[in-house]
């Protein structure tokens, strides 16, 4: 498992466990040493979610839609992308 898979799944089994406080980085931070940034997702009634962004990196981006209940990595089930690396 290559370092950016470690922290994509360390990023996600946060998110999915409810320990990700993603206001911490609406402005590019330090997560386990490696620099992201969140943007919030909005639709016409309100933030449904945000995707989280890993600045000068070829790392994907991680989507975390809370409204739908749905944690993607580059539109993928984010265990479905893990698996497949």
């Amino acid at each position: 498992m290559t370092n950016e898979d470690k922290i994509l799944k360390r990023l996600c089994g946060n998110i999915a466990a409810g320990r990700f406080n993603w206001r911490k980085y609406c402005t590019p931070q330090s997560y386990f040493g490696w620099e992201i940034c969140v943007t919030p997702l909005h639709c016409s009634y309100g933030q449904i979610g945000y995707t989280v962004h890993f600045p000068y990196t070829n790392i994907p981006e991680v989507e975390y839609d809370w409204e739908m209940g749905k944690l993607t990595i580059d539109g993928e089930k984010w265990k479905s992308y893990l698996r497949n690396e």
